[in-house]
């Protein structure tokens, strides 16, 4: 015996269950932010400690470090906010001097804390 007056409930309850999921699922947390100047790149290579290098909107390399770290989880967002402030400070660096900054340890200063 089929009951039709059943399906809508089931249907609504259904959905304010998977709508339940998503929203506790996604959380009231910080999204990943780009900088509003340049941009960075992080390589990564097997056995070998990580190079960030930092440009300005030219696409000219403007700042690299070496961290003492294999990798860096580049998904995090604490992450993306300490790279982006290491390139705003790179570029203010880089519109002074119009050099090539390295290894000047901005970084791993900011990765210590």
């Amino acid at each position: 015996m089929k009951q039709p007056h059943l399906r809508p409930f089931v249907s609504a309850l259904l959905g304010a269950m998977l709508f339940t999921v998503t929203a506790f699922g996604q959380g009231p947390g910080r999204s990943l932010s780009a900088p509003r100047e340049g941009f960075w790149v992080v390589e990564s290579r097997p056995k070998q400690n990580c190079v960030v290098y930092f440009y300005n909107n030219e696409s000219q390399l403007v700042y690299q470090e070496a961290l003492n770290r294999k990798r860096l989880n580049i998904r995090r967002v604490d992450v993306h906010e300490r790279l982006n402030a290491v390139l705003g400070q790179a570029l203010t660096q880089w519109s002074a001097t119009r050099r090539v900054q390295a290894d000047r340890n901005w970084l791993a200063a900011e990765f210590s804390h």
